[in-house]
Formats: C-alpha cells, structure tokens, sequence
C-alpha cells in the first residue's frame, strides 16, 4: 500500500479508527510517521486523523468538479493521471499543471510521437497556420493572396487528416 500522505513510498504504519462517522483508515510510511510525531501515544494519533480530515475535506472539493463535455470528475483525473477529453485539459488546466509539477514534470510534451499520429499533426497544423494567413491576407485586402490560400484550404479539407490516403 502506498503511503495517504507523500502518495510516493510504502506504508508500513496502518492505523484503523472506529468511531462515530464509521471506520477511518491511514498508511503511513517510516518518514511520514516520523514527520506526525507517531509514537504509541493515543494523542499523535488523533492529529493525524485531524490532519487527514483536511485532506479529505480538500479531496471531496474536486471531486464536486465535473468536466461538463465528458463529466469525468476531476478527482479521477488525479487518481488516474487520465483526461477524459481534450476539453478537460482546458477546464482543469489549473489544477493538471499543479499535479505535473508534483510529478516534477515541466515544460511542454518533448516525447515522441506515434507512427499513426506523426501526419495528423502536420496536417492539422497547416490547416491552422492556412486559415491564420487567409484571415490576415483578407484583413489587409490582398486579394490575391486570400484566393491562394482558400484554395489551399480546399486542397486540405479534401485530403484525410491522418495523411493516410487508404481510408
């Protein structure tokens, strides 16, 4: 079990507490029990139930988040480390940077990309950047250009966009 407090080592502290609200329970790892002063004193424990009572608290405040595209709940993005659709990376934009930098991930993606998705990119892209230019060429009344550019724009839309001409 990994520890409920850095989410990184293994617990080998497990505290069970039966009370009123049900049964509660905490793993804990060497350094986070260190760290909340656990002893066999009673009175250590109960800070940390305090303790993870905020935590709880903060966990059910994203969980209400909801993506209204795909409704996946932010909580299960940050369990699972998985968007649901590519609108939750702007609705929870927010809250994914903090969880990458956590990660101690930064930056923009620099990995590769896949053999099937390598065209898609460059194809989509050229739609943009086309579509960006046609809108300054008419905005400048150059004409000429703009028909260039639609042009081009028609060429695209009758291409596929994975690059692919076997569809």
């Amino acid at each position: 079990m990994i520890c409920d407090f850095c989410k990184k080592q293994d617990a080998v502290v497990f505290i069970e507490l039966n009370g009123d609200g049900g049964k509660k329970h905490i793993n804990l790892c060497r350094e986070c029990a260190a760290k909340s002063g656990i002893t066999g004193d009673p009175k250590s424990i109960t800070s940390i139930f305090k303790e993870l009572t905020s935590i709880s608290r903060q966990i059910s405040e994203a969980d209400k988040k909801v993506c209204p595209v795909c409704g996946t709940k932010l909580a299960l993005i940050k369990s699972s480390k998985k968007a649901g659709c590519p609108e939750c990376y702007s609705i929870f934009k927010n809250e994914i940077r903090e969880l990458l930098e956590k990660e101690d991930i930064k930056g923009p993606y620099s990995g590769k990309m896949p053999k099937r998705l390598s065209t898609f990119r460059s194809v989509l892209t050229d739609r943009i950047a086309l579509q960006g230019k046609l809108e300054e060429s008419l905005k400048n009344e150059d004409y000429e250009k703009a028909a260039v550019y639609r042009d081009y724009l028609r060429a695209l839309e009758k291409s596929p966009v994975n690059g692919n001409d076997d569809e």
